[in-house]
């Protein structure tokens, strides 16, 4: 009997080799103006040459006022195709697709770089991310609108460079999520307060994408099951699975082909990726940080010095215990 894994996965307009699909993971590998690199060429070709069926770009803004970390390609400009282009054909050499996701940090922005430096980000709300302290700015219903349009241009641009489909990053505490969340969106507009109306920024941006490239280019969703928006114990806890199970078969009418699902109401988070989080680099490197965010110095402080760190430790932690390691899938 053959192994399962290694069947091709036939969606409706995509077929993948295989069952293993590399998410989005990646390094500052880019240029600071959002032009990708040869560095990321040979870095998503090692992961196609391994015998991935698909690999799908780390986070992709479709703006510079999205991008997480400085040194992120972005798919912004037009310029930029004939760039993803040679990184697409060069998957595509090793038998793997190559899918694009695409994103915008809203609120939670690690490292703004030079561009992005002393702006609050866009985002559904004023309130600042909990954890590092990443200030916003409320979008305007106009605002949310030619993001909406920016999205649909960034799916255009990645249809043009003839990749083989895209993903929108509604998951991990960027801003889909910021909207989705019952924790989080704040807003009593149009895109605020039922679930329906959270999801209309998601699901605007679905039909956007279908009126600009059509229903024959493969468009995923990557959905957080469960917010668990109580890093700090006094949040809110946010959506639950039933609420995304909902979200998710509102995507699927609107022509989403397929989920990936994850969990998380920021990035990282105790429970996604799974594991240790190492305080010890921790306290080496996110120093970067501490002039992103108002709470930045005080996380800092937590990571640095020994006698400090459990404390940190009963934080991050204690959602984990009793659980089994929470998966990904399609």
């Amino acid at each position: 009997m053959s192994d399962p894994i290694f069947e091709p996965l036939e969606f409706r307009n995509l077929t993948v080799k295989n069952r293993i699909f590399r998410s989005n993971i990646s390094g500052r590998f880019d240029n600071e103006d959002g032009s990708l690199t040869q560095t990321r060429i040979n870095w998503e070709c090692r992961f196609a040459a391994g015998g991935a069926g698909a690999v799908i770009s780390s986070y992709v803004p479709v703006r510079m006022d999205g991008r997480i970390i400085a040194g992120y390609a972005t798919i912004h400009r037009d310029e930029f195709i004939p760039l993803w282009q040679k990184l697409g054909e060069a998957v595509r050499a090793h038998g793997a697709k190559y899918i694009l996701q695409l994103s915008h940090s809203g609120r939670q922005m690690d490292i703004p770089g030079v561009h992005n430096m002393h702006r609050p980000s866009p985002a559904p709300t004023s309130n600042m991310e909990s954890l590092h302290g990443f200030l916003c700015q409320a979008m305007s219903t106009g605002e949310v609108r030619q993001i909406v349009r920016d999205f649909a241009q960034g799916a255009w641009r990645a249809r043009e460079a003839g990749l083989d489909g895209i993903e929108l990053h509604a998951a991990n505490g960027y801003l889909f999520t910021q909207f989705l969340s019952s924790a989080i969106n704040d807003r009593t507009d149009c895109y605020g307060g039922s679930l329906r109306n959270r999801a209309r920024f998601l699901l605007e941006v679905i039909e956007a994408i279908r009126d600009k490239v059509g229903r024959d280019f493969h468009l995923q969703v990557k959905l957080s099951a469960t917010d668990h928006n109580n890093v700090l114990p006094w949040e809110g806890k946010g959506n639950t699975v039933a609420d995304t199970i909902e979200v998710a078969q509102w995507c699927e009418a609107l022509g989403a082909d397929a989920l990936h699902i994850s969990t998380g109401s920021l990035f990282p988070h105790p429970l996604n990726p799974p594991g240790d989080l190492p305080l010890d680099v921790l306290a080496v490197t996110y120093d970067a940080m501490i002039s992103s965010g108002v709470s930045g110095f005080r996380n800092f402080l937590l990571f640095r010095y020994p006698m400090l760190r459990p404390i940190f430790r009963w934080l991050w932690f204690r959602m984990k215990k009793g659980r089994p390691v929470e998966g990904v899938g399609f």
